[in-house]
């Protein structure tokens, strides 16, 4: 059943819309701000009832489905899987960001960089631009697809929509900040796991000892971000050549080359899993 939602999901995200017909989150946006008005004692208490009850009355009912039929389970835990993606776009501001690069358009570009989440600076130039594009397209295509898929391989639909709901979380601007804080920690935790398999799947379908030098460094580390320690990955996997990259060593040619890497990476695990799923 989850190679077989995977390869659906794939197919729709190939094909399709990437599920933004079933990504509507008002409905957990009303249920946060009601958890967040009962005034609940502690911001740890708060995050977790504001996803751990949906989560739960999933869980529950998936269980029934799950009793009645195995292909009723695999129709509802496609559009849950579909759900659980991230909500940014990421091929077209990646090539709109290069074409504005490539005709010195520093105002798009800089436009384009702040759209997806890069801190500029007035004083920043291209290459703090490029690398700061690389590592927050690095973290979406993390966030979009494969945190998503991890744990919807290890803990099924329930798993993925918990990851999405955290994030959601932490998204969230009508929370206050100390909650959106709480909401980041426990999804770090999520991620921890899940970029370090990643990390290992990018030495794989890139440049395998550069990613692995990298990956091996970071493999019990706790105290980086995941954005940075994702970021490192891809500086291996796209043979970017120092151990301390400087902005210069990153140029265009690594953020166009990001998307096939995270095409190959996607088409690896879907071959892992169909062996998987042919052994078992």
């Amino acid at each position: 059943m989850v190679f077989l939602a995977i390869l659906i999901v794939y197919g729709v995200i190939q094909y399709g819309d990437g599920g933004r017909a079933l990504q509507h989150d008002q409905w957990f946006y009303r249920w946060s701000q009601w958890v967040t008005n009962l005034g609940l004692p502690g911001h740890e208490l708060i995050v977790s009832f504001i996803v751990l009850v949906p989560v739960l009355a999933l869980a529950l009912a998936l269980n029934i489905v799950a009793g009645i039929s195995s292909w009723l389970l695999l129709v509802c835990a496609v559009p849950l899987l579909l759900y659980s993606l991230g909500r940014s776009e990421l091929s077209t501001p990646i090539h709109e960001y290069v074409a504005a690069y490539r005709r010195n358009d520093n105002v798009a570009a800089t436009e384009i960089a702040i759209s997806l989440g890069v801190e500029v600076d007035d004083d920043d130039g291209w290459w703090a631009l490029h690398r700061g594009m690389l590592q927050a397209a690095g973290y979406l295509g993390f966030e979009r697809l494969f945190a998503a898929l991890f744990w919807f391989v290890l803990l099924g639909p329930v798993g993925a929509v918990l990851y999405r709901l955290l994030a959601l979380t932490c998204e969230n601007q009508e929370s206050s900040s100390e909650l959106r804080h709480t909401a980041a920690r426990a999804l770090w935790l999520m991620e921890w796991p899940a970029v370090r398999v990643l990390g290992l799947s990018f030495a794989l379908s890139g440049n395998f000892v550069g990613c692995f030098n990298h990956w091996r460094e970071e493999l019990l580390g706790y105290r980086r971000s995941t954005a940075s320690v994702l970021e490192t990955a891809i500086h291996g996997a796209l043979n970017v050549n120092s151990t301390d990259v400087t902005q210069e060593d990153i140029t265009e040619k690594e953020l166009e080359a990001l998307l096939p890497l995270l095409s190959r990476t996607m088409i690896l695990w879907l071959c892992i899993l169909a062996i998987l799923t042919i052994v078992a």
